[in-house]
């Protein structure tokens, strides 16, 4: 029920349709209540009194009824599923919003196929028990208790009698429901791992070819799909035998109404007419009792996927402004880092140990190192992506968890490795990270990376729109337009994660001379590994197992004889040996 309150919690800013939809409904089921009389009237009073005119009101007033009935049905339908349709907006609004704010480490384990799953597939459950399963459960209860009423005027024994049966229906709806809850949330999961498998064979496309793992996908899709298929068959199963048997209890409770209620008839001590109304509000009664079954169905949908939907609502950003954070408009670019140490959630070893640095305005600090030996992670505390475990990272003497975040990232201009482009203009594709820059700003800081003249060769320049994360450009077209994004910001710290590293030697060259003046002006850290993009560094720090074993300049590291030195002298004869075969 806790789901359910917090379900209800998204319906209070729209209370007033809700409650003109369930004004609706109760002139809509008191038009419907009103027929069975009319009924028993057009018989009694009409066909077995032989009177014409009784019998041409009954139809009369049955067709108004009718109608009446129908236009406040109208209201009722819509006024639920606008309700329906705004929760599930407010609903996925929230959720797409939260999970902006959510920190790296929570993406870090998520499946993007499971967050697809609950911001798709949970949310129109949630849709479907608001249009749907809400109104029937308050329509149902009051419905018993009217009908209830009712039936016992008409005659109160057969009432007791057709009546008996009813707790055994509510007790078998309520049992279903119970039982029904888990399976559909094992239903829901494992749609979203299903989602998952198929979002990333989506996105590995080419891997997939250029490996030749058709089969092996489909087989592995197949098995996640069959994982599905069975868990709806439980829940299936379930469903199948309830329905038919709530379908015998209803037969079973019309059988007995006429079987006594003949025998009333003929004693004298009920009428026909009185009979017919009493069958027709039995069957308005077992209709929604029947239906009781698809509610508690929507209902433990509902459940689950709230349950899935809440779970991301309720994870806390980690990392996150404090309530009085410092705004620095105006970052000169003193980053230090003062005895650092870095463990990424639920991981067991330190990715950086001891990390002490000092980068001054407008300095070039460039790292080196293998794979896995914590280059990137010390970039990605600057702009507080990560929150260190021990120890400090300060910007201009602030500790970046008293910094204002977006006032911070705003500030600093980052070009990934992996360079990620959005399905839309080229042009918005450079100014994203700064909204509102001129086609004239745009243009320059282009050409500054050294994209524009390939932009002004595609069919539309700057307007052309670009395939889903780039597809129809190369590796270094996208990076080049990775870094005119980042350098559009005109940052006061310039972090470039790798960022020539899908580029040839000749368009290397040409970046690297756009960025020896463009990292002017700014403190730039630099994650290279081509040492000739290292050597003009005011600081390089060679990193090994998440610690800084060597820092100096060029000529000093190579003088020293340790691992930037062995890593020259294997580039600087690969060079060699590349010139000889070029000769």
């Amino acid at each position: 029920m806790r789901i359910i309150f917090r379900i209800f919690g998204y319906i209070r800013p729209y209370w007033k349709y809700m409650l003109l939809g369930y004004a609706a409904m109760v002139v809509s089921i008191g038009m419907q209540l009103v027929i069975p009389r009319l009924v028993e009237l057009v018989i009694d009073g009409g066909l077995i009194a032989e009177s014409t005119r009784i019998l041409t009101i009954g139809v009369l007033a049955i067709v108004g009824v009718g109608f009446t009935q129908g236009i406040f049905t109208f209201l009722r339908s819509y006024m639920f599923q606008f309700l329906a349709e705004r929760v599930g907006y407010d609903i996925r609004n929230r959720l797409y919003g939260h999970m902006q704010f959510l920190p790296f480490s929570f993406f870090d384990r998520s499946h993007t196929g499971q967050l697809m799953s609950r911001g798709t597939e949970d949310i129109n459950s949630i849709r479907r028990f608001l249009m749907f399963s809400l109104r029937m459960l308050v329509q149902t209860a009051g419905m018993l208790i009217i009908i209830t009423i009712i039936l016992l005027t008409i005659n109160w024994q057969l009432a007791l009698l057709s009546l008996a049966l009813m707790p055994v229906l509510i007790g078998a709806a309520v049992n279903f429901g119970r039982t029904i809850r888990p399976l559909y949330l094992a239903v829901q999961q494992q749609f979203g791992v299903m989602t998952t498998r198929m979002q990333e064979n989506l996105a590995g496309a080419r891997v997939v070819r250029s490996f030749a793992q058709e089969d092996r996908e489909i087989d592995e899709f197949d098995s996640e799909l069959t994982r599905l298929y069975d868990r709806h068959i439980d829940a299936i199963k379930k469903s199948a035998f309830y329905f038919p048997f709530m379908t015998m209890l209803s037969m079973l409770a019309v059988a007995i109404v006429l079987w006594f209620g003949g025998r009333l008839i003929v004693s004298g001590d009920l009428t026909v007419g009185q009979l017919s109304a009493f069958y027709l509000y039995l069957a308005m009664l077992q209709g929604p009792i029947r239906q009781l079954g698809f509610v508690v169905n929507s209902v433990a949908r509902a459940m689950a996927s709230g349950e899935r939907i809440f779970e991301i609502l309720d994870a806390r950003p980690s990392i996150r402004s404090k309530s009085d954070a410092v705004k620095l408009e105006n970052i000169t670019g003193r980053v230090q880092f003062e005895d650092v140490w870095l463990r990424y959630p639920q991981t067991t070893e330190y990715a950086l140990q001891e990390i002490n640095l000092e980068a001054q305005p407008n300095q070039r600090i460039a790292l080196i190192g293998s794979t896995g030996a914590g280059k990137s992670s010390i970039t990605a505390l600057i702009p507080r992506f990560y929150d260190v475990t021990q120890g400090r990272v300060l910007i201009d003497g602030h500790d970046v968890r008293d910094l204002d975040l977006r006032t911070l990232r705003r500030q600093i201009g980052i070009v990934l490795q992996d360079t990620f482009l959005f399905s839309v203009k080229i042009k918005e594709n450079i100014s994203y990270g700064r909204q509102g820059a001129t086609d004239e700003e745009v243009i320059a800081a282009a050409k500054a990376a050294r994209a524009h003249d390939f932009i002004m060769d595609m069919p539309e320049g700057y307007e052309t729109v670009i395939g889903e994360r780039g597809v129809s450009l190369s590796g270094g077209q996208k990076q080049r337009i990775s870094i005119a994004r980042g350098l559009l910001m005109d940052p006061s710290i310039l972090i470039l994660d790798d960022a020539t590293s899908n580029v040839d030697t000749e368009t290397e060259f040409a970046i690297q001379q756009a960025l020896t003046v463009l990292m002017q002006d700014r403190t730039t850290f630099v994650i290279a590994h081509r040492l000739q993009t290292l050597k003009s560094a005011d600081q390089i720090l060679v990193m090994d197992q998440g610690r800084i074993v060597e820092r100096g300049v060029h000529d000093e590291l190579l003088d020293y004889g340790g691992i930037y030195a062995n890593i020259y002298e294997l580039q600087l004869k690969e060079q060699e040996e590349v010139a000889a075969v070029a000769d």
